[in-house]
């Protein structure tokens, strides 16, 4: 079983809206998944419970709660709380992938900075068995603090798996349940495409596998477009949902 843990002691980072995200794709790929909320808040146990029991199966395990981390899964997603590294090191230290959600502001980078500080002291970042890797979360255009990000992310000599921009989509979509990944591609496409390096850096989504490349329709010498990038619950829903009007109600509530 495929361990990935969303860990930053920062809150509001986007650890859960990147948890729940994973934990979609995974299972609209024929994965079986467990999705462990590790936070006495329970926001991803929460956005499951309104989740449509239409969409894909995905367990929740309270681990907020003490309930074992077992179970016969492919992956198991780990929603971690904003809370100092010291209590969470029992999972992360045995997981296959670390990703740290970041928001570039000066807040943010000064508690990217002591976690940083943390990993290294306690060995995770000489850990071969640990890949870690940051994902550049809720990034407006044009902000001027992405210089000082990326130079913390070249000194700290992590990763930048993937940057995510900051839009009204995941509120929109989370609110309900869902994720992009279950919206009609042609209204989230440009989000769809940001997540391409992450589905690949978690090997979710392999390019050199035959087999996947063959379920998703793609031919083995021909690299996929942008409005490729959905995962197949989302075409299976996308004529339900135009039907029940989901977009145009979401836009009349947020606008």
């Amino acid at each position: 079983m495929k361990h990935i843990v969303l860990l930053n002691p920062k809150g509001g980072c986007g650890k859960t809206t990147i948890a729940t995200h994973l934990a979609v794709y995974a299972s609209t790929m024929g994965l079986r998944v467990a999705l462990a909320d590790h936070d006495k808040q329970q926001s991803s146990h929460d956005w499951l419970k309104s989740r449509p029991r239409r969409c894909a199966d995905i367990d929740a395990i309270a681990a907020y709660e003490g309930e074992a981390l077992e179970g016969e899964y492919d992956v198991m997603i780990h929603d971690m709380p904003g809370s100092a590294v010291s209590g969470q090191m029992g999972v992360a230290s045995v997981c296959d992938k670390l990703i740290i959600p970041i928001t570039p502001s000066p807040i943010d980078i000064k508690a990217a900075l002591r976690l940083w500080v943390t990993m290294s002291n306690i060995g995770w970042l000489d850990n071969p068995n640990m890949e870690i890797g940051v994902i550049a979360n809720r990034v407006k255009a044009n902000t001027k603090y992405m210089a000082t990000f990326n130079s913390f992310l070249e000194r700290s000599n992590i990763p930048r798996i993937a940057t995510l921009r900051d839009t009204q989509n995941y509120i929109r979509s989370l609110d309900s349940g869902l994720t992009l990944f279950d919206l009609p591609p042609g209204r989230v496409a440009n989000d769809l495409a940001q997540w391409q390096p992450i589905m690949e850096w978690t090997g979710l989504f392999d390019l050199e596998d035959e087999e996947l490349l063959a379920m998703m329709g793609f031919e083995d010498d021909v690299q996929p477009s942008e409005d490729k990038f959905v995962s197949l619950e989302t075409m299976n829903l996308e004529q339900a949902m135009e039907e029940e009007g989901f977009m145009d109600e979401m836009e009349e509530q947020y606008h």
